[in-house]
């Protein structure tokens, strides 16, 4: 079994942390405190993730995408997991879902996303149905040639802008299916933009879809194939938010690291005091485990030694694992900074906030836990778990 990075892993790895410290992390403050950047310096961080061959990773080749293997992207999302205030978005690739669409879809909304526009955010929660699409409400009705939306969508990142959005509807007993509705559709407006304890250029508003008809052409897939393309997507992203996290944690520690070798306190270093040094001890060992996790699922995904419904275990193992260990370290860098931990203008206050969320979104820890259990009962744990 070989753990060791190749050495085209490798010079990615620097790539790809290069684009971070050059592009991405000068304008965190910036973001920090507008929850913008401005136009043309967005399109240049845009056009330099496709000169760094950072986007379109997950799109295959033949669609004009990079191609990228699996555990390509996850040395990539690692590295932008160092970002704070979610600038980790401009590398990548488009939602995978966009693969599935037929070639005029393609051509609309999967063309533009590989040159780095945004064009498509994903509507699949509601005020009453989140990681558990089975308690959905919103319908989907055919009429002649149309179809007619009706429901409430929430958290739909990204949903103030774009070209449309994908939404995750009910079409029949047990039939949940997507369909693209364009922005500016009569019938989809939003509700309100809340605030959320992060600071993103992505905004999450609620979203109402009255009557709101679309036609054949916005369908995507086949009827009844939400859950495939969405656990599709689930899956994919449950990895990415995984290795974001490894990254996040691998700043808090270099940089708690730092201050315990330069800080001061009765008489010794920082990390000389026991209390503070447990927590490094600690914070290091969490981050090699979980990265050893995402490694060895991206690997497995990439040479095929797993099916699709063990990856999706997997997957949610890791990103469990991975976001519980990101927020164990956060707060133990915060503690170590002391009060400068709890101001904004330090990496550590800013990474408390970010990570804090992706032990919720793509499924909260307690789904992740559901799919792993119904895992461990459904499948052999030699297999499943390396033994």
């Amino acid at each position: 079994m070989e753990f060791e990075l190749t050495p085209e892993l490798k010079e990615l790895q620097q790539r790809a942390l290069h684009f971070v410290e050059q592009e991405l992390i000068p304008h965190e403050m910036t973001v920090d405190t507008t929850e913008a950047l401005p136009k043309e310096i967005r399109a240049q961080i845009q056009q330099k993730a496709l000169d760094y061959g950072l986007w379109p990773m997950n799109v295959p080749k033949e669609l004009g995408g990079l191609g990228s293997s699996v555990m390509e992207q996850t040395i990539v999302q690692e590295q932008a997991g160092r970002a704070t205030n979610g600038l980790w978005a401009h590398v990548g690739g488009p939602y995978n879902a966009l693969l599935r669409g037929n070639e005029a879809q393609r051509k609309k909304y999967l063309e533009p996303a590989m040159r780095g526009e945004w064009t498509v955010a994903y509507a699949v929660t509601e005020p009453d149905a989140g990681s558990d699409t089975t308690n959905l409400q919103t319908t989907a009705v055919k009429k002649g040639d149309r179809w007619v939306i009706n429901g409430n969508k929430w958290f739909v990142s990204g949903g103030h802008e774009g070209l449309a959005v994908l939404v995750h509807t009910i079409t029949g007993p047990g039939e949940e299916t997507l369909f693209f509705v364009d922005h500016g559709t009569p019938g989809m407006r939003t509700v309100r933009t809340p605030r959320f304890m992060h600071r993103q250029e992505d905004r999450h508003p609620e979203m109402a879809f009255e009557n709101c008809e679309v036609g054949e052409e916005q369908l995507l897939g086949g009827i009844g194939e939400a859950n495939n393309i969405s656990k599709s997507w689930f899956r994919e992203e449950r990895l990415h938010i995984a290795a974001r996290c490894l990254g996040a944690a691998q700043r808090l520690l270099e940089e708690a690291k730092v201050w315990c070798a330069e800080r001061e306190s009765f008489g010794s270093k920082l990390h000389e005091h026991q209390g503070i040094g447990w927590m490094l001890a600690d914070s290091a060992t969490e981050l090699y485990a979980a990265r050893l996790m995402v490694y060895a699922t991206s690997s497995e995904e990439d040479a095929g030694r797993s099916d699709p419904k063990e990856l999706h275990t997997k997957a949610s193992m890791c990103k469990l694992y991975a976001s519980e260990m990101v927020g164990r370290v956060a707060d133990r860098v915060v503690q170590i900074f002391g009060g400068r931990g709890y101001c904004a203008d330090y990496a550590a206050e800013r990474l408390y906030r970010d990570v804090r969320v992706d032990r919720i979104w793509e499924g909260t820890s307690e789904i992740m836990r559901s799919v792993i259990v119904n895992g461990v009962m459904k499948r052999d744990l030699n297999r499943m778990l390396g033994g």
